[in-house]
């Protein structure tokens, strides 16, 4: 599922970002859902991370070795991009191919991505996917500590998600976590129930009251996209193949790197002034070489980080 989504990403920014490179209004109107893609990240990060914390045995005292895990597993693919998107910058630049909104980034604002910490500045993130990253690192933040919580009583869970209703109501930032909180807990819930840490009823209830926000303050096509893999999740239908394997592996990757590669072939089909036929070379280029890179990308940098953080116990 998450190769889906990342491949529905990919697809709406190659479709519907990358100015006149397509103009069918039709391609437009279809790929335009693809960033909902997002949604279907949220849901799966909330109930994965949530999965393994129940069960590797977490609690607040393994903070430490959970963050570690963590960032071993997501930072190295992200610094890896952040460093190959400065470099073309600073290369677009000295070749005079920058466009009039792209500026070569300070030490300080390199170092406010690192720290996902661009929303709480005045800077603007260097790369348009960057964003989502921020908001898992603060549901990670958040939620180190609200476990404990949601694992404790149908008390305190009811709580603590009546009171991040109440932060979602309010918050108007959707660089914050509290914006999307209820999309991550529709899966946090569901990992609390695949586990018979929490009832069927309990699920059902939260799951209209949270859905019901979702619709009434982020609207219907984002309550649609966050049921979707809700209801995969739940049902967790008996899906095998080997592209969509190959695409889940490479989710993460092709998320990240996606835009940095498609986009500079695209650019360079508007410098070079192709026409329709030269597009579609253009754009099956982009794709087949965002794909190859995508898959360096996690083989070599990705995949053996992920393999250090899994070795990682709780019980260490």
């Amino acid at each position: 599922m998450r190769g889906i989504a990342a491949l529905a990403v990919f697809l709406f920014h190659f479709v519907c970002v990358s100015g006149d490179f397509i103009n069918s209004k039709l391609a437009h109107s279809i790929f335009y859902y693809g960033k909902y893609g997002v949604q279907f990240f949220f849901v799966i990060s909330g109930f994965v991370i949530t999965y393994s914390m129940i069960k590797g045995g977490y609690t607040l005292g393994k903070a430490f070795i959970f963050f570690k895990k963590r960032i071993i597993r997501v930072e190295p693919p992200y610094l890896v991009v952040l460093c190959l998107t400065v470099c073309l910058l600073y290369l677009k630049s000295y070749l005079g191919l920058a466009k009039g909104t792209e500026q070569i980034p300070g030490i300080s604002q390199i170092l406010l991505h690192v720290g996902y910490l661009i929303p709480f500045s005045k800077y603007e993130w260097l790369s348009i996917v960057f964003w989502t990253l921020a908001i898992e690192f603060q549901f990670y933040l958040i939620f180190s500590v609200l476990f404990i919580a949601f694992a404790h009583s149908v008390w305190l869970r009811s709580i603590v998600i009546a009171s991040l209703i109440v932060l979602y109501l309010f918050e108007t930032s959707g660089q914050s976590f509290f914006y999307w909180s209820p999309i991550f807990m529709l899966g946090i819930l569901l990992a609390f129930y695949k586990v018979q840490k929490l009832k069927a009823w309990e699920l059902l209830l939260y799951s209209i009251v949270l859905g019901a926000f979702i619709y009434y303050k982020l609207g219907f096509v984002n309550l649609v996209f966050t049921i979707i893999p809700f209801l995969i999740i739940y049902l967790n239908p008996a899906l095998k193949s080997r592209v969509l394997t190959f695409f889940g592996d490479i989710s993460y990757s092709l998320y990240l790197i996606h835009t940095l590669i498609a986009f500079t072939i695209i650019n360079l089909s508007f410098r070079f002034g192709v026409g329709t036929g030269g597009r579609i070379a253009f754009g099956f280029f982009a794709i087949a070489l965002t794909i190859l890179g995508s898959y360096l990308l996690y083989l070599f940098v990705e995949k053996p980080f992920k393999k250090r953080a899994l070795e990682i116990s709780y019980k260490s």
